[in-house]
């Protein structure tokens, strides 16, 4: 393969898109919104999404129309999955453990890399126990969740990649000259918007929720009005709403530091809120759960709090109001942190990842040949 591009499959989360992974050049070009790792990974990629541009014969078209998308996936990636140098499944835990169980099933090879987040729910950990070792190689960003897979499904530890989330540290750059008059919080998953409400009842402080006070629904972003059970009876100086990213960011320059309350999680839900927050410069306070260990240091990018706790963020929320210079100092220190996790560490990493698959499965490919 030495000179040659790598030939990528790639299996994108289709709760995510549209737009499509490939749009985004052209949305971020109009500064519409930040652009994605993706578009910068050294790989000649091929998405395997709704389009279907796999091109199944109509027959089969047919029948995938009576299927949820993840089986779709999983069904077109085995039929075409050897045309490619490897398969990426991108954030589709259910396609990539299904698509590994069929491979294993049946007896057949497949270069096929993962990117997950949370491998300890009790599905997925059954399923990856039984056939990680149809799995080429798992990006597996959480530290705790790493451990688990090696100590709790014997994951071989060389299988494992750990790789930091990353963002576009261009995108998410605060102007110099915005007033900030507000706090703010932003995300869905693992959010604990309730505890954060109830901290924030009679401060007067103001605070825009960019989320839901329900978060329990997969797509919390979507969410529309009749979707905003109890939002009602939140204090006056408590908002939310959903935003897109430019009025998103605007929402992070106004605000004086970004709470991420969460929910118990071994996961680390939430870093990407902590990541636009230190680019911005701004600080955080954040719940301290097993998923976010070692996130930080406290006091230096921001504060922990312990989880669920209401009187212990009312606390942290009005001191660090009280102190913006030190809030000022702490955001300064994010966003020199933020300068660390630029795309091009996650995309390098990802390439890198996924050339050495293609090379070692075209290596093995050589060697049964030469015994042949």
């Amino acid at each position: 393969m030495s000179g040659e591009r790598t030939r990528v499959l790639l299996i994108p989360n289709a709760l995510f898109f549209p737009p499509y992974p490939d749009e985004l050049p052209e949305l971020r070009a109009r500064g519409a919104q930040p652009s994605a790792w993706i578009t910068d990974v050294d790989a000649d990629i091929h998405y395997l999404d709704q389009r279907l541009r796999t091109n199944p014969p109509r027959w089969l078209h047919a029948v995938y129309r009576r299927l949820p998308i993840w089986m779709v996936q999983v069904l077109e990636a085995y039929r075409v999955g050897d045309r490619y140098d490897v398969v990426f499944c991108w954030s589709v835990a259910d396609v990539a453990l299904v698509l590994a169980s069929l491979l294993k099933l049946t007896r057949r090879r497949m270069p096929v890399v993962a990117l997950l987040t949370r491998v300890s729910e009790p599905k997925k950990a059954i399923l990856l126990k039984r056939v990680h070792s149809h799995l080429a190689r798992i990006i597996l960003p959480p530290a705790a969740q790493r451990e688990f897979a090696v100590e709790e499904l014997g994951v071989p530890a060389d299988k494992l990649v750990a790789l930091p989330w990353t963002l576009d540290v261009d995108f998410w750059r605060a102007r110099r000259d915005v007033a900030q008059t507000t706090i703010s919080a932003a995300g869905g998953e693992m959010r604990d918007y309730a505890t954060l409400v109830a901290a924030l009842e009679g401060t007067g402080i103001p605070c825009h929720i960019a989320g839901v006070l329900d978060t329990g629904r997969p797509d919390w972003w979507n969410a529309g009005e009749v979707d905003r059970a109890g939002e009602e009876s939140v204090p006056d100086n408590v908002t939310f709403g959903t935003m897109p990213p430019v009025e998103l960011r605007a929402l992070y320059e106004r605000s004086r530091f970004v709470i991420v309350p969460l929910q118990p999680t071994t996961s680390d839900n939430g870093i990407t809120s902590m990541n636009e927050a230190w680019a911005m410069g701004r600080a955080v306070i954040v719940s301290a759960v097993e998923g976010q260990r070692d996130a930080f240091v406290h006091g230096v990018e921001g504060l922990w709090v312990p989880q669920g706790d209401v009187a212990a963020l009312r606390r942290a929320i009005v001191e660090l109001w009280n102190d913006p210079e030190r809030a000022a100092e702490m955001g300064r220190r994010g966003r020199a942190l933020a300068e660390r996790r630029s795309h091009a560490v996650f995309s390098e990493g990802i390439g890198r990842v996924l050339s050495e698959v293609a090379g070692s499965e075209h290596g093995d490919k050589e060697r049964a040949r030469d015994r042949a």
